[in-house]
């Protein structure tokens, strides 16, 4: 198996789980990169006014996302946040995770655009 490049991304269970198939893969790939621009949408609106429902249905519905795309540096940090946004607790400290968050997807929106085009180019 090749290592990835990617110093965020590991999309080895993605393209495992759509049986290798390109368009498939890609399809996947568009759609997250539109459910991180809606995520990173509700953090950066929602989470100055407090919204903890939205955040955590916005963390919740982006969880099962991490592990597909293999992003291991944002596990830990998008269960702390589910955790602390359901249950309102520990909000004191979710605003360095948010931040942590926020640029962990830049990073890894970057990546997958870069694969993406890599794709494309084949």
């Amino acid at each position: 198996m090749i290592k990835s490049n990617y110093q965020y991304i590991d999309l080895d269970i993605l393209k495992e789980n759509a049986f290798d198939d390109v368009s498939i893969v890609k399809e996947i790939m568009e759609l997250f990169i539109e459910l991180i621009d809606e995520y990173v949408e509700v953090l950066n609106s929602q989470f100055p006014n407090k919204n903890w429902q939205l955040l955590f249905q916005a963390t919740h519905k982006i969880k099962p996302n991490i592990s597909m795309f293999g992003i291991s540096k944002l596990e830990p940090a998008i269960l702390q946040l589910e955790s602390a946004f359901k249950n309102e607790q520990n909000i004191d400290t979710t605003g360095a995770l948010v931040n942590d968050c926020l640029a962990v997807f830049k990073e890894v929106e970057r990546e997958i655009q870069t694969e993406l085009r890599s794709m494309t180019n084949d």
